[in-house]
């Protein structure tokens, strides 16, 4: 893996810390809280070599990773693990059958993938399971690395937030895909993944999708790692009235160094220990 962005102190004391990693089909990103002081110390962003491609290249490239990474060696007070992929079936209670679950995984998105473990999330607020694939060599790493640690569908997390007042538009930039939520009328109507290689193609899923939910005219808030004056932000600004960048979620302290970056690069992050 290469660390895109490494913001972490000397030593931390592990079991009063929270760890909470993101991993996907890009990388593998984490954050640390000391629980004490409720102050997050520090933060990593790293991605898989470019040529990484089958499953056992994930697996093998995210062990490594995480032996290069001193800090993750302590016994944590608490570890959440936030899947970020985009094999996901939200499903409601009265419809849910556990034994379906593989079944409804591969209408949706097909059966090639053979090598995968299926986890559930309950989301008890919206009445709904999220049913997702996970590759198994990449699983087997993280339960051998963090025993114990909790998982949970990225899905689920954006999900269980504090419900929207406001309509809006969020996107999480990654450097080949985006996770792009509609809210509207006051509840999620819309949560997806689209991997993307071009500007014009994220303009095309982000109005597409506001032309289908009739949404042509709702702010857009960005987080991820985007440069706030990069092209792929600029044209976004030619089609979309209102646009923001999250800010660092509310009721945490963070480091002097944190604050000295731009906030939208890990706010979602940040935010998904306040879920449980």
């Amino acid at each position: 893996m290469k660390t895109v962005l490494e913001i972490l102190p000397v030593e931390i004391d592990a079991y009063r810390s929270i760890l909470v990693c993101e991993i996907s089909n890009e990388g593998f990103s984490y954050a640390i809280k000391n629980e004490d002081t409720n102050t997050y110390v520090g933060v990593s962003v790293s991605h898989f070599n470019k040529n990484t491609g089958a499953d056992d290249d994930y697996s093998i490239n995210l062990q490594n990773g995480l032996g290069l990474q001193s800090l993750l060696s302590g016994n944590f007070k608490k570890v959440y693990i936030i899947n970020s992929f985009g094999e996901s079936v939200l499903i409601p209670f009265y419809l849910y059958d556990s034994q379906e679950n593989k079944n409804a995984l591969n209408l949706i998105h097909g059966d090639l993938q053979d090598n995968a473990s299926i986890l559930t999330d309950v989301i008890a607020q919206h009445e709904i399971y999220n049913s997702y694939r996970v590759s198994t060599p990449l699983l087997s790493v993280i339960k051998s690395k963090f025993p114990g640690a909790i998982n949970r569908h990225q899905y689920t997390v954006l999900l269980k937030q504090v419900p929207p007042e406001e309509d809006k538009m969020l996107v999480i930039f990654y450097s080949k895909k985006i996770v792009v939520m509609l809210n509207k009328n006051k509840s999620t109507q819309f949560i997806n993944t689209f991997a993307y290689t071009t500007a014009e193609e994220v303009l095309y899923i982000l109005l597409n999708t506001c032309k289908q939910f009739e949404a042509e005219n709702i702010p857009l808030e960005i987080s991820g790692m985007i440069e706030n004056n990069s092209a792929l932000s600029k044209e976004i600004f030619k089609y979309f009235a209102s646009v923001s960048f999250k800010k660092l979620p509310a009721g945490c302290n963070y480091s002097e160094e944190i604050t000295k970056h731009p906030s939208h690069y890990f706010s979602h992050i940040f935010a998904a220990d306040s879920c449980e």
